[in-house]
């Protein structure tokens, strides 16, 4: 269930969510845009509080926020700080009736991976994928680096997280050949429990005869794609 709760709360640490170095935001250009776009992993954050301050920080509605990862936020009484997943927003700052906050600060909370700006379009991304997710591989034509976490025992099947240009763009999953035909289940497998996960637009389920580097056996591997066709094919 969303939560959106506002009270007292008392604090015990700061927040320890990290973004990376090459992550970093760049200001907005002031007065430049009347409209700003907060997206994480491509969904939405859906506010009309969203906004850019004088100095170009971009603020967004943490209700909106953290209603996208299904939690609760509290406020510190006169303190002008939240609390989110166990850590402190400070600069809070009331806006059409919502507090916000700098959405770097928001996305640290979270233990977002990376965080990108689109000039062109006024957008702020916030690549924000399952704890412990680090990048494997670097950019594969027609899909994009391959994100994972090596150290949860789910390699070589997966998931794993497929980002472009700090974007999210697909998820994936490589099955045996001989799991298929033993009839092998493969049951809950983790995929974006816990982040915001955009609508899957197309799938590709390919064969590799031999296997591939990272998975030297025969086996399937299965794309479910967040971007169109075309899209895909000018990852490059």
């Amino acid at each position: 269930m969303r939560k959106w709760l506002i009270a007292s709360v008392a604090l015990f640490g700061v927040w320890s969510g990290s973004v990376s170095a090459h992550g970093s935001i760049p200001h907005a250009p002031t007065a430049k845009h009347e409209t700003l776009t907060a997206v994480v992993n491509g969904v939405k954050v859906e506010s009309a509080a969203n906004h850019t301050t004088a100095d170009g920080k971009m603020y967004v509605s943490i209700r909106a926020f953290a209603d996208l990862f299904d939690a609760a936020f509290t406020l510190e009484s006169g303190k002008n700080e939240a609390v989110l997943q166990g850590n402190v927003v400070a600069n809070v700052r009331m806006h059409r009736g919502e507090p916000t906050a700098w959405v770097r600060d928001l996305a640290a909370a979270v233990g977002a991976q990376q965080v990108t700006y689109d000039a062109e379009r006024n957008e702020i991304y916030v690549l924000a994928l399952p704890e412990g997710s680090i990048k494997v591989s670097e950019t594969v034509p027609a899909m994009g680096e391959h994100w994972a976490n090596p150290q949860a025992g789910e390699l070589p099947i997966g998931p794993f997280y497929g980002v472009h240009e700090g974007k999210l763009v697909f998820l994936e999953y490589m099955i045996d050949q001989n799991d298929f035909e033993q009839g092998k289940n493969h049951v809950n497998l983790k995929g974006m429990k816990g982040v915001p996960s955009p609508a899957v637009v197309q799938a590709d389920i390919e064969f590799q005869p031999e296997g591939h580097p990272g998975f030297e056996t025969p086996h399937y591997d299965i794309h479910l794609y967040f971007i169109s066709d075309a899209e895909q094919q000018q990852i490059q």
